[in-house]
């Protein structure tokens, strides 16, 4: 049996599963592809909370490094560190983030109510001129601040 706070939790995890899968037309691939989202991000998530999952139940994995690696294969996704957040607010990155969410680029989303961006530091050496970030939704672009003399 497991409690409303773990219940809350695994359909939390759920969620951000499905939202983690990449669709493919093979049913399979996909179920097996969000049991290995679901299976890490219940994990993860329970642990922030000093909870763990029913010992019932294993993923086939030996060490969490091993599953972190296969997802990390399954889904083309990259460790990144966590940068200091403006008051609790952290901007998503959609699509591929190319390096750290930089601190300036929180505080000046959180300003102006942007909550999802484009990374575009990518091509900046071709165009200097092109905004680091640009909002999903609307018209806001985001350069890094100017550094004073």
């Amino acid at each position: 049996m497991i409690s409303k706070d773990q219940s809350i939790i695994t359909q939390v995890a759920a969620k951000i599963a499905a939202d983690l899968t990449p669709k493919t037309d093979d049913i399979m691939t996909n179920i097996a592809n969000w049991a290995l989202a679901f299976d890490a991000t219940t994990e993860a998530l329970l642990g922030v909370h000093g909870m763990s999952k029913d010992t019932s139940t294993t993923s086939g994995f030996a060490t969490e490094q091993e599953a972190t690696q296969s997802l990390q294969e399954a889904f083309g996704a990259t460790e990144v560190t966590n940068m200091p957040q403006a008051g609790g607010f952290q901007v998503r990155i959609k699509g591929k983030q190319h390096g750290p969410i930089p601190a300036w680029l929180n505080e000046e989303c959180a300003k102006v109510g942007v909550t999802e961006v484009w990374d575009n530091r990518d091509g900046l050496a071709a165009n200097p001129k092109r905004p680091w970030f640009k909002a999903v939704q609307g018209d806001k672009a985001f350069w890094e601040p100017r550094k004073r003399k």
